[in-house]
């Protein structure tokens, strides 16, 4: 630890020589600095008449950081067990106040994957309620949705910055259009609006968005062309079905 003329104290790693720490009390020039024999307390004296005492808190700071990374550790089994029994509303608060938006991301395609799957499964056998109300719901889930509508305004918040990352990647745009789709559905825009960074997460949303949009106009009217093409070929008996009934009338032969 040092002091100087611009009445600062400093304390610095020895190994590297590094100042790791800079502490702003006297107004003048320090005179003096005094340890304790434990070292535990610290003190300095400066031309500004002012003693200042301090205290060595490294050990409280390391037992601080243990607690939050053993915390942490429980948050993150919590949230795998809530997946592991699909309790959404739990998994999905929890990963907003961890801040985990890949795991946020990851809960949604998971939902959505699972419905889809549901939804192809019973097509042949025709749709039943339970299917009913999973293509009722926007993010595949009524569990989710409700969620999703029921969030504090930081926790809003959140999600649309979320969103705005999401939005940015051709990938990940169905999940960030789905869950802004649900927002806007059950928030007024006077809710959304009073958002500290609402006006910053919408002007970001919005061009890529329309990029998005103009993506799936573009494939629509490929998908036009291709139907036309089609149709084209049927009208004209293809060569295909020409050759069939050739390797038909030569089985008969046979």
């Amino acid at each position: 630890m040092t002091t100087g003329s611009d009445g600062l104290v400093k304390l610095w790693n020895i190994k590297d020589a590094e100042c790791v720490l800079t502490l702003d009390k006297h107004e003048s020039k320090i005179w003096t600095l005094a340890k304790q024999h434990t070292e535990v307390h610290v003190a300095t004296g400066g031309a500004d008449s002012v003693i200042h005492i301090w205290k060595d808190t490294t050990q409280e700071h390391i037992d601080r950081l243990h607690m939050e990374e053993a915390k942490l550790l429980e948050q993150q089994q919590a949230l795998d067990n809530f997946l592991s029994v699909k309790d959404y509303r739990n998994a999905i608060n929890l990963a907003l106040s961890l801040n985990q938006p890949h795991r946020l991301l990851t809960i949604f395609q998971e939902v959505m994957m699972a419905t889809e799957h549901r939804h192809l499964a019973s097509a042949n056998d025709g749709a039943d309620d339970s299917a009913q109300s999973a293509d009722a719901a926007i993010m595949g889930s009524a569990a989710v949705d409700q969620v999703i509508g029921s969030l504090a305004p930081d926790q809003l918040e959140r999600l649309l910055g979320y969103v705005r990352n999401w939005n940015t990647n051709g990938k990940f745009a169905r999940i960030a259009q789905a869950t802004l789709y649900c927002i806007l559905t059950q928030y007024t825009s006077d809710a959304i609006l009073s958002l500290p960074s609402a006006k910053d997460l919408i002007s970001a949303v919005q061009p890529y968005s329309e990029r998005h949009f103009t993506r799936l106009d573009n494939l629509l009217t490929d998908s036009f062309i291709i139907d036309y093409t089609l149709h084209a070929m049927d009208s004209v008996n293809p060569a295909g079905m020409e050759a069939l009934s050739l390797d038909n009338d030569d089985s008969e032969c046979e």
